[in-house]
């Protein structure tokens, strides 16, 4: 009875393992396809209103409500305290909340996201860095660059903290997750101008624990967007 015990147990392993791990890729393609709708929004945004949203802050300080969803913008057109916070999911429609239930991160070159009578143009620098790996001194190390530096950056990035939510705020009680314990993570938390995008590894690897899925703007594409559409120059 014991072998059969054994070999059920072996066969039970050998079929729930492997769907783990399709349930767990189909939660990864499910935010991706958020992201990549978020993405859309963004520049949908751009070409109605001429400039990019500022973030839905994740503190009290300043004006506005923080984690409602709405974009934070003080008396001048600029963005409340940060360009960095939570994606305003309210302000664009688009998904609330990760398949894990966590806030999508959003970061914008201040440039890009000031209101008129000041908005971006053709010449406009753009700040934000993506490296494989964590930044050094706000730069991308050696070969690792996946954007262009300044002025060609990206104009904004949409981050997933992935299914750990290191760093993430909860969609259901507004608060902070733990922190992340790994470098590049933790570069996806701190910002501002510099973010990781690499292979999900798991905690204990080598190269420390990644599961965050990124997504960003280039400058580029954003012109595209806005000249064919006679928004620019």
């Amino acid at each position: 009875m014991a072998v059969v015990f054994f070999v059920v147990a072996l066969l039970l392993g050998s079929i729930l393992v492997p769907l783990a791990t399709q349930v767990e890729q189909r939660q990864i393609s499910e935010t991706q396809k958020t992201l990549d709708e978020i993405k859309e929004a963004l520049l949908g945004f751009a070409v109605a209103n001429g400039y990019l949203p500022c973030p839905d802050k994740t503190t009290v300080a300043g004006v506005g409500t923080a984690n409602d969803g709405i974009e934070d913008v003080d008396g001048v057109g600029a963005c409340v305290a940060t360009s960095q916070g939570n994606v305003p999911w309210a302000t664009l429609g688009v998904g609330i909340s990760d398949v894990w239930g966590n806030r999508f991160r959003y970061q914008v070159t201040p440039a890009f996201s000031q209101h008129p009578p000041t908005v971006f143009n053709l010449s406009t620098a753009a700040n934000i860095n993506v490296c494989r790996v964590a930044c050094v001194g706000g730069v991308c190390p050696a070969n690792t660059r996946l954007t262009g530096a300044s002025p060609d950056g990206a104009v904004a990035i949409i981050i997933s903290l992935g299914k750990n939510g290191f760093g993430a705020i909860s969609a259901s009680t507004g608060i902070a997750n733990p922190a992340p314990t790994s470098a590049d993570e933790n570069e996806n938390v701190s910002g501002p101008t510099c973010f990781a995008s690499r292979t999900i590894t798991p905690a204990g690897a080598a190269a420390g624990e990644f599961d965050d899925i990124v997504i960003w703007i280039s400058k580029h594409v954003l012109f595209n967007r806005m000249v064919a559409a006679g928004k620019l120059p």
